[in-house]
């Protein structure tokens, strides 16, 4: 393992063999260390890249850059700007024109520059560990953590970059990328302005390559040049703006796209089509728009359709999605949701078609219109060689292509565009059954299945989904055998959504719909089924996730409603479904005029839009009642586990469970799928028309789960040690012991990764299986929850998320608190009350031994650090505590060395917290008064300054954030060092003294607004 530096040298290194140069930060042609542009380089290549430009239009083009401001409207600008150039009007001719800051056509045309510890100045001074420039304008961030030091990890170097966003905020209007290295090496996109929790981090992964080489790999100039214009955009989630950039898979199969329709326009391959399986909730909707944009971009005027065949879909792709990502300069998605439109579309230009990206959802047409509409279209091509239907630069997307496979509609849609390029997708693997009637026949290649494939184990992996496990229901609620195999048996389940009306009496003859009806929607099954749920919801799921019940019908959703009503509050539950103007069962019109007078609404759509929003974002419904909508790209984390009572099988019971695999910060381990029906009881038989090699990782049964806690738990004990047996007449042993495992952790970077890593998997199952567990499974649980909860509160401190992590692991809090009670025992341990009678006991005690005795101060001057901001020593000791826990954790000095050192640190914690309390200073003046002490001003002169320039920050310093704010820091700066630099003269200090002074004073009072918040 190479030290941070060693670690940096390494990346650089890498960096120049993939075409980076490196200039040695001192070199780099920097105008002032607040001005983040290498404008002579820059001034140099737009004058390259935009011939015939005055010396005028290039200093208007950077003027622009330099002017916008670091707000999201300044950095969205600026992304504009380095994809498509500067708008500028050119001086000579008046006109207005695009300056291009990047050559996206001949990458090696750039300038590609990398140097290392860049110095910048802003609100404060930063020191960047290695930035990239793109002809002369900073875009990459890469801040490199030490991979031997057990106290930081990749998440330090992330929040690094966050705090330097606030502390130059100029740079980080320019920087695109973030990656934060260490063991492992992390990409984000660079959004200053959202809280760090909000921020997407990924891992970059190549063949044959470890995390940190493939990252190295993405950054390689042509590479990061092709994301950095097609891969990367600005979107609105949430009504907050944001960035989204590519994760690798996208990557991947997007350019496979964009490579096959070239491919084929340039002569070098005659394929035209290619079929694009990745797992539901892994992120497909945005390979079409990555890929659609690359080819819109390259391609002159093409015309570029997204087919759907819902209109949920619609509204998922259209409204979720294309609408809300900045795509570029007047770029405007377009809806095609009548046979009318498409007819202009298609019939544009004197039938050449529109050029642009529409969105054409074919369950709105009829096929009869279709009909029509070809024949149009064939009749003007015999006669024009020049129509759309001849064009080849056509490509076409097709959303959930296993769904509308057989659909007539989606058929003539293809009959229509004959010479398109045609890319299907799908969330889940095709069947290979019959492979002259399924999708590969469509959308495949003779000697291809997919063009580009992201298994469901690879999307665990990677952590973009979880798991799905399912358990059975009570079994006397299932349906019995002989139905369940006439379902499965039946192809009934497998048509497409807009065929089952049509076909459903002839269909019927093989399946008696009616059997199935009479069974699901039993009143007082349901009912039963309802009480089921209502007391494994409120026992098991409520206040931590959300939940869906998936009912056989639309009565019976409204059943299960009235239901689930009887056994939780009403607010609870909503229904989720579509509703007729006028319903012919009673039961159906008498929920539905219900709905819209609670609502008060007149459409019942707007009704259900309204709920669908309210179970996205507030806390009621907590249920969903749904029978079909919501099983297809229904997206929402907190979903966790479905209540299953119809009967589904193939590719529709894999879309309608991926609703639940979505992660949840780090709260989610699986999503649970529990079976009222029996479908998962012959699973095999559900799934028979797919390889086994595809279904890997797709569900898991309960025992599984089990059988993984059981071995996650095995694995930590063989980590740790095992759990220590009681011993007669001593209490604390099992305590002692817990003391003792943590310590460990702190003190060994390898095993601290490895314990809380597999640690918070065994967490999240435990909250999922913990009524199946055996009670000496249930005992090593808590004594390894023991050891982590001692280990977080003693030496890392508690983080937001895990004091967001109460809600979410309660029946672990319950296990811990019914033993040891830890969190309270650890306070005998070390108390947080600075004590010097206690420690003066403690220091002569002859009966602890001295390697006891130096792990207690270390672990007390832990404590201290995380825990005692507001004590006024903190700001004064901090520095000391950390040079000598790394001598601690490295062994760099012996136990004795470590003790008296130890000691030492502690009696002068004492003194200072004796001295603030005995002169009554606040924490401000206090800060202050002992800086200058330390400095060298006698303890006279030191409190008349303190008094004179804390009157005149205090107002500014008790503004909320005024750190964050330029002019306010500013003035605080100014302030102190006009004070300074007056006391100064009567003690002769040096200038460079005096600066270093200053810099001190503003590093400790602006500590103190941390403190505060």
């Amino acid at each position: 393992m190479v030290r941070e530096k060693g670690l940096e040298d390494y990346i650089v290194n890498e960096l120049i063999n993939r075409g980076w140069r490196f200039v040695e930060s001192s070199k780099l042609p920097r105008d002032e260390p607040n001005k983040p542009l290498l404008t002579s380089i820059l001034r140099i290549k737009i004058k390259e890249f935009n011939p015939n430009v005055s010396e005028k239009d290039v200093t208007e083009a950077i003027l622009l850059l330099e002017t916008r401001s670091t707000e999201p409207k300044g950095a969205r600008e600026i992304l504009e700007y380095l994809k498509f150039g500067v708008p500028v009007k050119l001086s000579k001719t008046r006109t207005s024109a695009r300056l291009k800051l990047i050559n996206y056509n001949n990458p090696s045309g750039n300038d590609f520059i990398v140097s290392t510890q860049v110095i910048h100045i802003g609100v404060r001074e930063i020191r960047n560990d290695i930035v990239l420039y793109v002809n002369g304008i900073p875009l990459v961030n890469i801040e490199v953590k030490n991979p031997t030091d057990p106290s930081v990890s990749w998440k330090d170097a992330f929040h690094q970059i966050k705090r330097y966003e606030e502390a130059v905020p100029e740079l980080y209007k320019y920087v695109q990328i973030g990656v934060a290295v260490e063991a492992v090496a992390k990409y984000f996109p660079i959004v200053p302005w959202a809280k760090p929790e909000s921020i997407p981090v990924y891992e970059w992964k190549e063949e044959n390559l470890d995390s940190l080489d493939s990252t190295i790999d993405m950054l390689r100039p042509e590479k990061l040049l092709d994301i950095l214009k097609y891969f990367l955009y600005f979107r609105m989630e949430e009504g907050r703006e944001t960035k989204v950039i590519a994760r690798y898979m996208q990557y991947r199969a997007a350019n496979k796209i964009v490579d096959r329709v070239f491919g084929r326009l340039e002569g070098r391959d005659a394929k035209d089509r290619g079929l694009i399986w990745h797992w539901q909730g892994s992120g497909k909707t945005l390979i079409m728009i990555f890929a659609a944009m690359k080819l819109y971009w390259k391609l002159e005027n093409p015309s570029i359709f997204f087919v759907i065949d819902r209109v949920d879909l619609q509204d998922q792709l259209y409204f979720e999605n294309l609408t809300k990502l900045d795509l570029g300069p007047e770029v405007k998605p377009k809806l095609v949701d009548s046979i009318e439109r498409l007819r202009e579309v298609l019939s544009f230009g004197d039938y050449r078609g529109e050029p642009g990206l529409f969105v054409v959802t074919v369950q709105k047409f009829q096929p009869s219109e279709f009909e029509e509409l070809e024949k149009l279209l064939k009749a003007v091509a015999d006669s024009r060689p020049e129509t759309i239907v001849n064009r080849e630069d056509v490509v076409v997307f097709v959303d959930e292509a296993h769904r509308t496979q057989y659909g007539v509609l989606a058929e003539q849609m293809m009959s229509l565009l004959k010479r398109a390029n045609y890319f299907a997708f799908t969330g889940t693997p095709v069947p290979r059954k019959n492979p002259l009637k399924n999708t590969f026949a469509k959308f495949s290649p003779p000697d291809e299945l997919y063009l580009d494939k992201y298994f469901i184990l690879d999307s665990i992996s990677d952590g973009y989904t979880v798991k799905i496990a399912y358990q059975p229901g009570p079994f006397d609620y299932k349906l019995d055998r002989k139905l369940l195999e006439e379902f499965f048996e039946s192809e009934f389940d497998e048509l497409p959504d807009e065929m089952r009306t049509g076909i459903e009496k002839r269909i019927g003859k093989e399946l008696d719909i009616k059997k199935f009806k009479v069974f699901l929607e039993n009143e007082v099954r349901i009912d039963r089924v309802a009480r089921y749920i209502a007391g494994h919801f409120k026992e098991k799921i409520d206040g931590r996730f959300k939940a869906m019940v998936v009912a056989a019908s639309r009565k019976a959703c409204v059943l299960y409603k009235e239901a689930l009503d009887r056994y939780l509050p009403p607010e609870y539950s909503e229904v989720v479904m579509t509703f007729q103007r006028q319903e012919k069962d009673e039961k159906v019109e008498e929920y539905r005029k219900k709905l819209l007078q609670r609502y008060r609404f007149t459409d019942p759509k707007d009704a259900i839009k309204k709920i669908i929003d309210l179970f996205k974002t507030e806390d009621n419904p907590k249920i969903l009642i749904v029978t079909d909508m919501l099983l297809t790209g229904f997206d929402e984390p907190r979903l966790q586990t479905m209540y299953f009572d119809k009967p589904l099988k193939g590719h529709r019971l894999l879309q309608a469970i991926a609703r639940i695999n979505r992660p949840y910060r780090n709260f989610k381990e699986c999503g649970l799928v529990i079976d009222f029906v029996g479908v998962f009881d012959e699973l095999a038989k559900a799934f028979a028309m797919y390889e086994e090699e595809d279904l890997k990782g797709a569900v898991f049964d309960v025992n599984t789960v089990i059988s993984n806690f059981k071995q996650t738990l095995d694995e930590l004990l063989k980590l740790i040690g095992p759990r220590p047996k009681a011993v007669a007449g001593e209490n604390d042993v099992e305590y002692k012991q817990t003391r003792k495992k943590a310590m460990l952790l702190i003190k060994d970077k390898e095993l601290e990764r490895k314990f809380i890593d597999k640690y918070k998997v065994l967490r999240r199952l435990y909250e999922l299986i913990y009524t199946e567990l055996e009670k000496e499974d249930i005992s090593n649980y808590k004594w390894l929850s023991e050891i982590y909860t001692f280990y977080v509160k003693n030496f890392t401190g508690e983080s937001s998320e895990e004091r967001q992590a109460e809600n979410y692991y309660a029946r672990t809090l319950h296990a811990i608190s019914q033993s040891l009670e830890v969190i309270e025992r650890q306070a005998e341990f070390v108390p947080l009350n600075v004590d010097s009678e206690f420690f003066e006991k403690f220091i002569q005690d002859q009966t602890i031994e001295k390697d006891e005795k130096v792990a207690t101060l270390m672990m007390g001057l832990l404590r201290f650090k995380l825990y005692a901001r507001s004590e006024p020593a903190y700001i004064y000791v901090v520095d000391k505590i950390e040079e000598l826990l790394k001598k601690w954790r490295s062994k760099i000095k012996t136990s004795l060395e470590l003790y008296e050192d130890a000691v030492q640190l502690w009696r002068e914690i004492f003194y200072l917290n004796e001295e603030f309390n005995k002169l009554g200073l606040t924490p401000l003046e206090f800060t202050i008064y002992r800086t200058l002490v330390e400095a060298g001003f006698s303890e006279t002169i030191a409190k008349s300054l303190t008094r004179e320039v804390v009157e005149k920050i205090e107002p500014k310093v008790n503004v909320p954030g005024w750190t964050r704010n330029p002019k306010l820091f500013k003035d605080v700066e100014k302030d102190l060092a006009i004070t300074i630099l007056k006391g100064a003269k009567s003690t002769k200090m040096r200038e460079e003294k005096r600066k270093d002074l200053i810099t001190r004073l503003i590093e400790r009072v602006k500590n103190l607004e941390s403190k505060q918040e």
